[in-house]
């Protein structure tokens, strides 16, 4: 592997993890985002969450206790089904299809344990705003 390589996925790494926003809420560090990076209007995404304890065990059942809901750049919520991920214990994944370009927040509410959360998460994506109007990147370009 070349340098320019190395490189390459370096900065591939690093985008991915500024896309999400991390938080310690008591015992627990909470790594929230959007599972594909960018995002764009109108096509199929996912809560990326990922949930330890201090000590970076992974925090499993989650699916039972904590909820989630995306919030749309119009206010609109919508509650996506918390899911473990199959073989990666920590991620939790609840998917869902922006359809409006502009800023979401997530709100994680319910339990971890015996703690009762309710967080929102707002700054989790690296480009302009956290969904993209998939227009400005299509080519041809619709008239």
């Amino acid at each position: 592997m070349n340098v320019r390589h190395v490189t390459l996925v370096v900065v591939l790494l690093l985008a991915v993890g500024l896309a999400h926003e991390s938080r310690q809420v008591g015992p627990y560090k909470l790594v929230v985002g959007f599972l594909q990076n960018p995002a764009f209007a109108g096509y199929p995404n996912s809560l990326d969450l990922r949930v330890t304890t201090s000590d970076g065990k992974p925090v499993e059942g989650l699916e039972k206790t904590l909820r989630a809901e995306i919030i749309a750049p119009n206010g609109e919520r919508f509650e996506v089904e918390v899911r473990p991920v199959h073989g990666q214990p920590r991620f939790y994944r609840g998917w869902f299809i922006p359809t409006l370009a502009g800023n979401y927040v997530w709100r994680i509410f319910g339990q971890i344990g015996d703690l009762v959360v309710d967080e929102s998460f707002g700054k989790f994506f690296h480009s302009e705003v956290a969904v993209l109007d998939p227009d400005r990147y299509s080519v041809p370009r619709r008239r």
